[in-house]
């Protein structure tokens, strides 16, 4: 029969103790960057844009961008890596299309897609040229665009 001496008793519960409060506390925390919930809606002249994507292009080049598609009430909800997830914490250049992407398709493969008409002005397409910003904090945040028709002043 092997006899174990209560020091060495004491320090091995010690040990186990400490080795299942660390696994513990890594386990508790999300192990990613900071990241904050966003949705809003986007409206043209004041009317709902009913397709579409919103882009959110980070400012440091440190951040991943986010995205969302433009529901048919001019909603929309970023993502990052899995949807709803949102963005990381900071600041973004903003650019918003209303392609649709189903009107890309067409009958024969090949074939070059009828050109669409937007509803948009073309400075709304690139994030450098848009004019539109946003700034995203930890827990749920709402950010609403009103652009401009592109006839419109």
């Amino acid at each position: 029969m092997q006899r174990i001496h209560a020091a060495a008793l004491g320090h091995r519960i010690g040990l186990a103790v400490a080795l299942s409060f660390g696994l513990f506390a890594t386990g508790c925390g999300s192990g990613g960057p900071a990241m904050g919930r966003v949705s809003g809606t986007v409206k043209v002249d004041g009317q709902p844009l009913t397709k579409g994507t919103v882009t959110y292009f980070s400012t440091d080049g440190q951040r991943p961008n986010a995205t969302g598609a433009i529901d048919s009430s001019g909603g929309y909800t970023l993502q990052t890596t899995e949807p709803g997830d949102g963005a990381v914490v900071g600041s973004y250049k903003v650019a918003i299309s209303d392609a649709d992407a189903a009107a890309a398709n067409t009958a024969l493969p090949g074939m070059p897609a009828p050109a669409a008409k937007s509803a948009i002005a073309k400075t709304y397409l690139d994030a450098n040229t848009s004019g539109l910003t946003a700034d995203v904090a930890s827990g749920s945040n709402t950010k609403n665009f009103d652009l401009k028709g592109p006839g419109t002043k």
